[in-house]
């Protein structure tokens, strides 16, 4: 049995030596978009971030003819260790977005089950074609943070309002 590794050892030595003369790219390090402050014990400010996290509505697994979403924070750094999240199911009308259903939580970083803020709605039939949305704010318990708030992704579902 023959092994030919000459044409693949040339090969190789091209790939690396073109890839030694492309730029390196630098780490992102820039604060994430929905961050908040903490304060040492020293009074100085130190950042610390968090993500805003929900998923697209989407007809519920558990309850028949439901639209639904969720909305969670996940944690990039930092002492804050809970989170008030508001969700907010909206279809658009005619006048623009209109909210369905909101749901409340405060909760741990993560986004299981047990972790997480939900909205739905139960759909007065499947045979109109309507456009939903989910808006996400994520408020660190005890931390100011900006106002920006999550947007998801216009969804079409058959779901009668």
């Amino acid at each position: 049995m023959k092994i030919r590794i000459g044409g693949a050892s040339a090969v190789l030595a091209v790939l690396l030596a073109a890839a030694s003369t492309m730029p390196a790219h630098a780490d992102d390090h820039s604060k994430p978009a929905h961050s908040y402050q903490a304060v040492d014990a020293q009074g100085a400010q130190a950042p610390h971030g968090f993500l805003t996290k929900g998923d697209y509505a989407h007809f519920s697994h558990t309850v028949r003819n439901t639209v639904n979403a969720h909305g969670w924070w996940k944690k990039i750094d930092g002492p804050a260790t809970h989170a008030k999240i508001t969700i907010w199911l909206q279809v658009k009308t005619s006048h623009g977005w209109k909210t369905l259903d909101k749901g409340v939580k405060t909760v741990p970083p993560g986004g299981g089950s047990n972790k997480r803020a939900v909205a739905n709605w139960k759909c007065t039939n499947l045979i109109a074609k309507n456009h939903f949305r989910t808006v996400v704010d994520a408020d660190i318990v005890g931390y100011p943070d900006s106002p920006e708030k999550l947007v998801t992704k216009t969804q079409t579902l058959y779901c009668g309002i």
